[in-house]
């Protein structure tokens, strides 16, 4: 490759007085002395070069030059040009200049707006802005009562405007000046609590007057420990959408709320808010309800919740309206409902990415993303983005907008998607902020990323233990039920996997965790093929009656193993959304959940809910402490290669009434023998029921049939 070939590739400014220079392969240092570089603005004045340094150099060439100027480079006021013979030139992103904590930051100042009847307070973030004003408007559009307000800078980069007066019902968003802005362009506030659509104005409003009644009276209170959890994951607009909800909101938070629900044509089957406290769970996680990049009012579109727009504000389209508070008023309403039918609620946060129409990146631009040299946003998410958790106004924003929730909206927990994009730094100061306000808050999240980042190391299992965070067990995943999606069977369907499930059931306290309270365990979750579905897939000659039986022989896996419990919305009956992995896009018609299934298997649904019975009678399957799993719980021999034996030495555990548990697992085609230890045995589950009551007792030995497993007591 010849000189005329190098080409730059990337300038930014990652210090007042320092550029980064990037070429697109490396040359010799030798060979690029200071007289080949220059500074411009871009009005043609230069910009005096006090130094220009190799970084790295390996074998004394390089692909980058540190540039340093003579003074401090105004890049509030003047866009730059650095100019390389023989590489070309590049416009200067302004970049890492803007991590500087003492000149950027500061971690008490209340950002958005702070309302009252008297006069509401705007301040925004916009360190390379020349002017800021908040717009004010009685319409979402238009110019209807519009007045603008100069705001003032206070210093961090941040500006400020008090306006008089109660602006309750009011419209604002914000016009920026300056390089890179148009001063005519609003721009939504990242902190806006009440979005209205896609527009950037959001509504201002008086959030006390959104409480129900008694909200703030009795507060849930979550379990001691991460490990007594029984987690029913939903979307809100899957759960009741459909006619066999009962529910008279369909699809809404209302409908969320709602008790009395029943499949229409037989009342005895329990829906909805019923069917939860019904089932026994402790806390439903709910699908992203903060604003998403959607048509709130368009009926037909379907939509996940995993594009973010506005992260602190609720989204319309599970509101009764759109417009106006009730997105904000309704939500509340339902996580009171479910507070006060003793079931806790946990948020799915989506911190890791934003959509294009987020405001992040026109209030700061190269500011909350992170990028390559060349501008271009990284894609460890693989939704286009990646949010630069480390850059100290953004993991401010994070935890900003955690407690907001936490305190506002009085959510008990929150799973964490994508959580290996953020920083391990930014993990420890959330859950220590977070713990300060409410020591038992519950937080969990994926240990993994969508794609390549420059984030090293990711906050993966290993990283992220010791922060009080748990992670979502995918090796117990596949263990119980084989590959996610195409893929081969596991355990259930042909004995695979059996050192996964072993490792699975002891808390995988010798696999990734130190602790049972690092894992969540689960088979099945909203992403990819459903728990049914992937059983259709893996074994197409079996008949209902079989797949029921594997069905329920994943569940007293699931149910006894050591660590926090996790479970998908209609896992409980079978629910399928007919074959296909990745439903985000696709219509109701796949995604809603058919309550008759839960008639149709009834026998299925009971045996959950006699498993959650059982895990909550018996402290033994909710041990928190290594050394006890290590003391108590073994694996004995087994007459078949396909089988496991899980014994739990129970006796003198606190609080439990048994002196021992077995569980027996068979995944062989076929019946297969145990042999017991003296003594008589109650039988608590077996390949068809599940419950507190005793099914019936057992001496020497007992035969479990194909595909299944039994819980013998004493």
């Amino acid at each position: 490759m010849s000189e005329s070939e190098t080409r730059l590739t990337g300038a930014t400014l990652d210090g007042p007085s320092r550029v980064t220079i990037r070429l697109n392969r490396r040359v010799p240092v030798a060979e690029w002395p200071i007289s080949r570089f220059s500074l411009k603005t871009s009005e043609g004045v230069a910009v005096p070069v006090r130094s220009v340094e190799p970084v790295f150099p390996r074998s004394e060439q390089t692909t980058t030059f540190s540039l340093e100027t003579a003074e401090p480079i105004d890049f509030v006021q003047h866009l730059y040009e650095v100019w390389v013979v023989g590489a070309g030139s590049r416009l200067v992103s302004v970049r890492d200049v803007l991590l500087d904590r003492d000149r950027y930051f500061d971690g008490e100042v209340r950002l958005g707006y702070t309302f009252s009847t008297e006069q509401t307070t705007f301040r925004v973030f916009a360190p390379t802005a020349a002017g800021v004003e908040v717009v004010i408007a009685d319409e979402v559009k238009g110019d209807a009562g519009l007045a603008a307000h100069p705001m003032q800078p206070i210093g961090k980069g941040i500006w400020e405007a008090t306006v008089g007066g109660n602006l309750e019902g009011k419209y604002y968003a914000y016009r920026l000046r300056g390089i890179g802005f148009n001063p005519q362009d609003e721009v939504g506030d990242i902190y806006a609590t009440c979005a209205q659509g896609t527009n950037p104005r959001t509504l201002i409003v008086d959030m006390a007057k959104t409480d129900p009644p008694g909200f703030r009276d009795r507060r849930y209170t979550n379990p001691p420990s991460v490990v007594d959890v029984v987690v029913y994951e939903m979307h809100v607009r899957d759960f009741t959408i459909s006619r066999s909800s009962g529910a008279s909101h369909r699809g809404k938070f209302l409908g969320l709320a709602e008790s009395g629900t029943h499949l229409p044509e037989d009342p005895s089957v329990k829906t909805g808010l019923d069917h939860l406290v019904e089932l026994g769970v402790t806390h439903v996680q709910l699908m992203p309800v903060f604003d998403f990049d959607n048509q709130e009012g368009r009926d037909g579109e379907y939509n996940w919740g995993y594009m973010p727009v506005y992260l602190n504000s609720p989204d319309g389209w599970y509101a009764s309206s759109a417009t106006g508070p009730a997105r904000v008023r309704e939500l509340k309403q339902a996580i009171h409902a479910l507070h006060e039918r003793g079931i806790g609620v946990i948020m799915d946060v989506v911190y890791n990415h934003t959509a294009k129409i987020s405001p992040f990146e026109r209030l700061v631009p190269h500011y909350y993303f992170r990028k390559t040299s060349s501008d271009r946003f990284y894609n460890g998410s693989g939704c286009g983005n990646e949010f630069m958790s480390e850059a100290p106004m953004a993991r401010k924003f994070i935890i900003d907008s955690l407690k907001m929730w936490l305190q506002e909206y009085q959510v008990d927990g929150f799973r964490f998607d994508l959580m290996g994009l953020h920083d391990v730094e930014t993990l420890q100061e959330l859950a220590t902020e977070l713990r300060r306000i409410r020591p038992d808050v519950l937080l969990w999240g994926e240990p993994w990323v969508g794609g390549p980042t420059p984030l090293k190391p990711i906050s993966g299992k290993e990283q992220v233990r010791g922060t009080g965070i748990a992670c979502f067990n995918d090796r117990f995943r596949d263990a119980i039920k084989g590959d996610r999606d195409g893929g081969g069977p596991g355990f259930i369907q042909a004995g695979e996997r059996k050192d996964g499930v072993r490792l699975g059931l002891e808390g995988s306290i010798h696999d990734w965790a130190v602790e049972p309270t690092e894992v969540i365990n689960y088979f099945e979750c909203h992403d990819n093929l459903t728990a049914w579905d992937k059983l259709v897939q893996t074994c197409p000659e079996a008949s209902e009656a079989e797949l029921e039986q594997m069905a329920r022989f994943a569940a007293l896996l699931l149910f006894t193993a050591q660590g926090g419990v996790f479970m998908h919305c209609g896992q409980e009956f079978g629910r399928s959304k007919r074959g296909h992995w990745n439903t985000y896009n696709l219509p109701d018609a796949i995604n809603q959940v058919d309550w008759s299934l839960k008639k149709r298997r009834a026998r299925l649904f009971e045996y959950y809910r006699g498993l959650i019975a059982l895990r909550k009678a018996h402290p033994v399957f909710r041990i928190r402490q290594r050394a006890e799993i290590e003391s108590r719980v073994w694996f004995g021999g087994v007459p078949h290669e396909r089988c496991l034996a899980h014994i739990i030495h129970a006796e003198g555990y606190e609080g439990e009434p048994a002196i021992a548990i077995v569980l027996l697992y068979n995944a062989h085609d076929a019946a297969v023998e145990f042999t017991l230890g003296d003594g008589v045995w109650s039988i608590h589950a077996d390949a068809e029921r599940a419950g507190l009551e005793s099914l019936g007792t057992v001496e020497h030995r007992v035969t479990v049939p194909a595909r299944s497993g039994v819980m013998l007591i004493r």
